[in-house]
């Protein structure tokens, strides 16, 4: 194999090319946290009210990294977008549905 056949490993194309997979992937496990407290009582506790300290994080990590990951594709045509934005769509609604959720909370605990 010559030296011209090789890959440089320095090279702009070698680099990998972010595509939205962890904003995909953590928008889903915010949205998925939401419905931890619905498990079944016979699933220990720490599984089904641990995730739910996690959601709102989740949800900004992922709009943020989807944000991130966009504004990188700007330029590239043959880029795939979709991934990305559904990273953002689903951390998005993590947020709304978290939000509310701790401002009902702290208003109702104020009362007590």
């Amino acid at each position: 194999m010559s030296s011209a056949q090789q890959i440089d490993p320095f090279a702009e194309e070698a680099l990998p090319q972010l595509t939205g997979t962890w904003s995909l992937v953590l928008g889903t496990i915010a949205v998925a946290a939401i419905g931890c407290p619905l498990l079944p009582e016979s699933v220990p506790n720490q599984f089904r009210y641990l995730p739910v300290y996690l959601i709102l994080p989740l949800g900004i990590w992922a709009v943020v990294s989807g944000g991130i990951a966009l504004r990188r594709m700007r330029g590239d045509e043959g880029a795939s977008r979709l991934r990305a934005r559904a990273g953002v769509i689903l951390g998005t609604v993590a947020i709304v549905t978290a939000v509310p959720t701790l401002v009902w909370a702290y208003w109702a605990l104020r009362h007590i």
